[in-house]
Parts: structure tokens; sequence; C-alpha cells
């Protein structure tokens, strides 16, 4: 497995999850994707793996607010017809 399919399968399974995770909190999933010492295998550490899924993956866990509805404001001006 290279860095690339790692860094996407974990950043989909984050956005799936709603958070990044640390090791331990990964560790204690029971449907995580591959297992952690996979990662630390190809990364050489947690905190590398992370950099990248952060830096692909930046959105995760941030909630975004719906717009506000714009009001639609009705103009009480006449429009004078030109008669000719």
């Amino acid at each position: 497995m290279n860095r690339m399919t790692i860094v996407h399968k974990l950043g989909e399974y984050f956005q799936k999850k709603g958070k990044y995770m640390s090791i331990d909190e990964y560790n204690r999933e029971t449907d995580v994707p591959m297992r952690a010492q996979i990662v630390k295998r190809v990364f050489n550490s947690w905190s590398r793996m992370m950099t990248y899924v952060k830096s692909y993956y930046p959105n995760i866990g941030v909630v975004v607010k719906a717009p506000a509805p714009k009001k639609v404001v009705k103009s009480t001006k006449k429009v004078k017809k030109d008669v000719e």
C-alpha cells in the first residue's frame, strides 16, 4: 500500500466519523479500514500521517452553517407607464 492510498482511505474514514482520531481512539474502533500498525510502518508515525490527511481533507469535523435566507423586499414604488 502506498501513502496516498492510505491517506485517502483514512481521510474518507475520518469524514464518515466526523473527526480526526488519535491512535488510541482509532485502535478502539471496530470498523477501521486498516490496522494502525500498517499506517505507522508506512509513515513512521501516526502524527506524520495526520499531517497528510489534514492537508488533503481539511474540513473534517467542521460544522458549516447554512446561509441565512435572504429577505425579499417588495418595492412600493408604482411604475409609470409611458403613454405615447
